[in-house]
C-alpha cells in the first residue's frame, strides 16, 4: 500500500511541471501564429497591389485573372526585395551612428536635438498631407510623401527618447510613443506598396514591348469569336472533317489563369488595342510556336 502511494505521488509530481511548461508555451505560440498571420496578410497586400497593377495597365481588372493566394504571394516577392535591403542597410546604420548620438555632449549636440524636432515635426504634417491630397501618383515622387511620415515620426520617436533619457526619465507617454511608431510602420507600408505598384506598372510595360519576341499563340475555334484588330488575322476553314473552323492568327498569350487565355495583338498598344479573354474549353483549341530569333 505504501509503494502504491510513493508511486502515484512521483506521477502527480510531474503534472504541475507539465501544466506550467503549457502556460508558458502558450504565449509563444500565439505571438508566432498572429505575427505569421498579420505578415502573410501584408504580403497577399503587396501581391494584389503588384498585380493590379500590371492587369491595369492592360485594361484588365486582377479579379479576371482568377488568381489563387499562393500567386499573390509569389508576385509580393520582387516587390519586397529592394526595400527590405535598403530597409536593413539603414537599420544598421542607425544602429551604429545611435550609440554616438546617445553620448555626445555640448552646444552643438543640444542644437541638434532642438533642430531635429521641428524637422521631424515638419515631415511628418508634409507627409501626412502629400498622402492624403496624393499629387504625386508616378514613381519615384510617389515614395516621398509616405517616406517623409515614416522619418518624421521615427525623427521624433528617435528625439523623444534621447530627451527622457539624458532628463533620466525611463517612463513617459506611452501613447505617443506607440503613435510614432504606429505612424512610422504606415509610412514604410505605404512606401512599400507604392513601389510594388511601381514594380506592376514596369513588368507590364516590359512585356508589352517584348510581346514580338513570346511565342505566338495560333487560336482554333468552332465557331467565330470577336477577336479582330491591328496584326491580328482570320482563317476559315470550311471542309466537313475540321471541328475548328476558324483560325486566329498573330495572338500572343499575356497569362492563362483560372481556366482562362488572355491575348492580346502582336502588336498590341497601350490605351488603343483590346485584350481577349478565352475560356479554356472544348470549343477552342491553342497552337504555340516559338518566335524565329529563338
Amino acid at each position: 500500500m505504501t509503494k502504491r502511494l510513493r508511486v502515484a505521488g512521483l506521477r502527480n509530481a510531474g503534472r504541475p511541471k507539465t501544466a506550467e511548461t503549457k502556460a508558458k508555451a502558450w504565449p509563444i505560440i500565439v505571438a508566432i501564429v498572429s505575427q505569421t498571420t498579420i505578415l502573410v496578410a501584408l504580403l497577399y497586400r503587396i501581391g494584389w497591389i503588384r498585380a493590379n497593377a500590371t492587369a491595369d495597365y492592360f485594361g484588365l481588372d486582377v479579379t479576371l485573372l482568377g488568381l489563387a493566394p499562393s500567386d499573390y504571394l509569389q508576385r509580393s516577392l520582387n516587390s519586397l526585395v529592394r526595400p527590405l535591403l535598403v530597409f536593413l542597410l539603414g537599420t544598421i546604420v542607425f544602429y551604429a551612428i545611435a550609440p554616438r548620438l546617445a553620448r555626445s555632449r555640448g552646444r552643438f549636440a543640444e542644437r541638434a536635438l532642438r533642430t531635429a524636432r521641428p524637422v521631424g515635426g515638419v515631415l511628418l504634417l508634409v507627409g501626412v498631407l502629400g498622402v492624403l491630397v496624393d499629387v504625386t501618383p508616378e514613381w519615384p515622387e510617389a515614395a516621398l510623401p509616405p517616406l517623409a511620415i515614416f522619418a518624421g515620426a521615427g525623427t521624433l520617436g528617435y528625439v523623444t527618447h534621447l530627451a527622457r533619457s539624458r532628463a533620466g526619465r525611463e517612463s513617459g507617454s506611452h501613447l505617443l510613443s506607440v503613435t510614432l511608431l504606429g505612424l512610422s510602420l504606415i509610412g514604410l507600408l505605404l512606401t512599400v506598396e507604392r513601389y510594388a505598384e511601381h514594380v506592376g506598372r514596369t513588368i507590364a510595360v516590359n512585356d508589352a514591348q517584348a510581346l514580338l519576341t513570346r511565342p505566338e499563340i495560333r487560336l482554333h475555334s468552332t465557331r467565330k469569336l470577336d477577336i479582330s484588330g491591328t496584326g491580328i488575322s482570320l482563317g476559315y476553314d470550311a471542309s466537313p472533317e475540321q471541328d475548328f473552323h476558324y483560325r486566329y492568327d498573330g495572338l500572343r498569350l499575356l497569362v492563362y489563369s483560372n481556366n482562362r487565355f488572355v491575348l492580346v495583338s502582336r502588336q498590341w498598344e497601350h490605351g488603343k488595342s483590346k485584350v481577349f479573354i478565352v475560356k479554356d474549353n472544348d470549343s477552342v483549341r491553342i497552337d504555340v510556336t516559338a518566335p524565329p530569333d529563338r
